[in-house]
């Protein structure tokens, strides 16, 4: 734990350009890989003021702004207490509201795959999202559905998973339960085990009714050496948005 504290402090105190930054980020988790079972990197912005306050936080550097000393110490705590954190790259920023463990909890919840899309339900309930997310996904099964990567389309109970195809590639169902002690050895963060070593990366797609009505999206079955789909990952969360938004247009009509 002392390791992974110094190697995120390191971090912490740098204050140059964001491509230094990115480049002593990127030694210090060469050197976590080469010595030590697991690390985190926090990014913080300038320490200023004091007392605390409640937090956000984001994969990668989406996040920045001046936070209190306690509220980084805060997230340091968090951080080294979670699961979701392991091997995890994030920056976090001031939030305004209460500081309390179900918010910590939703917000470390971004890491998971990670996270790259949250949007609310406001008109439509989650248990009927979830039906229309699995006919919706079918459609990126047609021809000149504007992705550069092919998919296949599989269920979960929440949602559904489009996983970008590779020949040859042998998976575990994406709801086999894993230990807590797979989780912590794994090199990504929300990654899905596989029974071979070929893999294209996975949008976990789901609805939720709690803590608030809402949809997500994360990368799952991602693990080194995966080529992230950007571009495909792009017009998935392009289409659901705006999918959503006339999903909900339409319910508030009726």
């Amino acid at each position: 734990l002392l390791t992974m504290v110094l190697l995120t402090m390191i971090l912490l105190t740098m204050m140059g350009a964001l491509d230094k930054q990115r480049a002593c980020e990127q030694e210090v988790i060469l050197r976590a890989k080469r010595g030590i079972p697991s690390y985190s990197v926090v990014r913080i912005g300038k320490l200023k003021g004091s007392g605390s306050h409640a937090c956000q936080i984001a994969p990668g550097d989406a996040l920045s702004g001046d936070m209190t000393a306690e509220a980084t110490a805060d997230v340091l705590l968090e951080t080294l207490q979670r699961p979701e954190a392991v091997n995890a790259s994030f920056s976090a920023g001031r939030l305004e509201g209460p500081v309390s463990t179900s918010a910590w909890d939703d917000e470390f919840l971004k890491l998971v795959g990670p996270e790259l899309y949250r949007r609310p339900l406001d008109v439509v309930k989650a248990e009927a999202v979830v039906s229309w997310l699995k006919d919706w996904a079918r459609g990126f099964l047609r021809p000149g559905s504007g992705l550069t990567t092919p998919v296949a389309v599989q269920n979960t109970v929440d949602g559904v998973l489009l996983r970008f195809q590779q020949t040859g590639a042998e998976y575990l169902d994406f709801d086999e339960v894993e230990t807590d002690d797979a989780k912590w050895a794994k090199a990504k963060p929300g990654a899905t085990d596989r029974k071979s070593n070929k893999s294209d990366g996975a949008l976990l797609i789901i609805a939720e009714a709690s803590p608030s009505p809402r949809v997500r999206v994360t990368r799952a079955e991602m693990e080194d050496g995966v080529v992230i789909k950007e571009m495909s990952e792009a017009a998935v969360i392009a289409k659901l948005e705006k999918d959503l938004k006339d999903l909900e247009s339409t319910a508030r009509r009726r």
